[in-house]
């Protein structure tokens, strides 16, 4: 595989992913983050489970040999409930890999950016169909986004989140988490995992067209502490998290296919806007997020 060099600033915030979006409008107020029409919902468990699972899956399996540790465990600790997984995003993959080998036989759901959607009206629909779950744009599609994690939660699926936001290929080490990405678990009181993707060199005559192996470890399923005060409790997840991430991400047999170098000048080479602000407003208020889960 080609290596490549990534020149990134200060915070780390770049999104250096393989394919670029974008999106010349928000996500409506009105969107429907579970569609209610029956076509789409066969149409999407046909495209999701006989299609794209499997495909998806034996790709995964030949081209990056992938490999999840500590799944029976989690898999076994976890059954008949919903819960949420953390983990680092430093491929494409990171969301069906999770979905195909961590999740089944429920359908799990990853958290996305609205720009994702929003980019076609067809590759909008098959992002969902996939499980894509896009980030609201303003404070009444919050209230629905948090509505439909809800339904999903009470329905046993998991919810994928990446907290660092953007996708770094092959990055081999903990990036800063976006401010607020630890407060579900709490608000809806259910246990998380977190997962780390690792990599590994290529072996053989082949090696140099071969991609890294990835291994993925699940850490054991935490549940949040119901601390009095909720930043203590969000703090807390997010310590673990950087914890875990940093643990498994150290070891010697973690290969850095690509390098990063830090940016030397001022200038703005990368222009990120932050797609969570509306969603993260919202839910400032514990109190207001439940009295709106309550009801129907």
């Amino acid at each position: 595989m080609k290596r490549h060099t990534y020149v990134y600033k200060e915070d780390k915030r770049q999104d250096f992913a393989e394919i670029e979006v974008s999106a010349e409008k928000p996500l409506p107020s009105d969107f429907e983050f579970i569609p209610h029409n029956f076509l789409w919902r066969l149409t999407s468990w046909i495209f999701y489970h006989c299609l794209a699972v499997p495909i998806l899956g034996i790709y995964s399996l030949i081209v990056y040999h992938t490999k999840i540790v500590n799944k029976r465990y989690v898999r076994k600790q976890l059954k008949g409930t919903g819960y949420f997984i953390y983990s680092n995003h430093t491929m494409t993959a990171d969301g069906w890999n999770h979905q195909i080998f961590t999740c089944p036989p429920k359908k799990a759901y990853a958290v996305s950016l609205a720009s994702t959607i929003m980019h076609s009206k067809f590759l909008g629909n098959v992002c969902m169909m996939l499980g894509a779950l896009p980030l609201p744009s303003d404070l009444h599609s919050a209230k629905n986004f948090l509505k439909a994690v809800q339904k999903l939660l009470n329905k046993k699926h998991a919810i994928i989140i990446f907290p660092e936001g953007t996708i770094w290929p092959y990055y081999t080490h903990q990036r800063p988490v976006k401010e607020g990405s630890f407060k579900y678990p709490r608000i809806y009181d259910k246990p998380v995992v977190f997962a780390c993707t690792t990599f590994r060199e290529p072996k053989g005559p082949f090696k140099r067209w071969l991609k890294p192996r990835v291994v993925i470890y699940l850490s054991d399923p935490v549940f949040p502490s119901r601390n009095p005060v909720e930043k203590i409790d969000e703090k807390r997840l997010q310590q673990l998290y950087t914890e875990f991430i940093e643990k498994c991400s150290s070891i010697k047999e973690n290969y850095a296919a690509n390098d990063f170098i830090k940016e030397k000048s001022g200038s703005d080479l990368y222009d990120e806007q932050d797609e969570e602000k509306p969603l993260q407003d919202y839910i400032k208020d514990e109190d207001q997020v439940k009295e709106t889960l309550t009801k129907d």
